[in-house]
């Protein structure tokens, strides 16, 4: 059992990280959300972190490669469209993004982009973060985005972070999964893949398809990222023996 003194100690670590975040405290919704800011800038804190940092964005598939394929749009396209947005949240935040591709004309309309390309390309820049952007499919009932990861405590975390944003602004409850996917497996920094949403549900499709839906999504998607930096900062004991969950669930 965790001593009284004990707990309390890392009570105020917490307390002491979320009031690092500004944002997150004295900005927005009841239950400290941060709120998505209007226009260029970013609330005082939030971004901090991100200064100076590498991130890479990896938009799935592309050329001959559609990916997924909904009603109106295939999956590259939306993979496309919803990294660029993401990318101007780490930009704003002082981040330097790289990414796979960002246009269309990148990859010619006959060639595959292949996974292992990519990983080569991506292990060559040493980010500090990879965040693979793609669309699920299945039966046309599925819904929700849903983040996965490898291994290690960084990438597990990360999606967590990135998944808690993403059932927070959806009202959907898919968990994080762990998958066996390529550019994951063997990315050489903490690395998650986030399924924004089932393109093979025609109503999510045309979420998907609303810039403005976009650009929230996105911004949840960046939250999550600061929530996985700010616990850089925590000591390992509290990492490794937290307080009860209940104390950091939202209204």
């Amino acid at each position: 059992m965790v001593q009284r003194g004990a707990w309390w100690g890392r009570l105020l670590a917490i307390f002491a990280v979320a009031l690092l975040m500004g944002g997150f405290i004295l900005s927005g919704r009841a239950g400290g959300q941060a709120t998505k800011p209007q226009g260029q800038g970013l609330p005082p804190m939030v971004g901090d972190l991100l200064r100076g940092r590498t991130v890479i964005i990896d938009p799935g598939h592309g050329g001959y490669d559609p990916g997924a394929r909904g009603r109106q749009v295939t999956e590259a396209e939306l993979n496309l469209a919803i990294a660029l947005k993401l990318r101007k949240w780490f930009q704003l935040a002082g981040a330097h993004v790289l990414m796979t591709w960002s246009k269309p004309s990148q990859i010619a309309s006959n060639r595959k982009y292949r996974v292992q390309q990519r990983l080569t390309w991506i292990n060559q820049h040493k980010a500090d973060i990879l965040i693979d952007i793609h669309c699920n499919s299945g039966a046309s009932s599925y819904h929700g985005p849903q983040t996965f990861y490898w291994e290690g405590a960084a990438s597990y975390h990360l999606a967590s972070d990135v998944q808690q944003e993403l059932q927070y602004f959806t009202g959907t409850s898919r968990g994080v999964k762990r998958i066996n996917q390529y550019v994951l497996r063997y990315a050489k920094m903490p690395a998650i893949n986030v399924e924004v949403g089932f393109i093979t549900n025609g109503r999510e499709e045309q979420k998907l398809l609303n810039p403005t839906y976009e650009e929230d999504l996105t911004w949840y998607i960046f939250i999550g990222t600061e929530r996985w930096l700010v616990k850089g900062r925590w000591p390992a004991e509290l990492l490794e023996a937290p307080p009860p969950t209940d104390l950091l669930v939202r209204d």
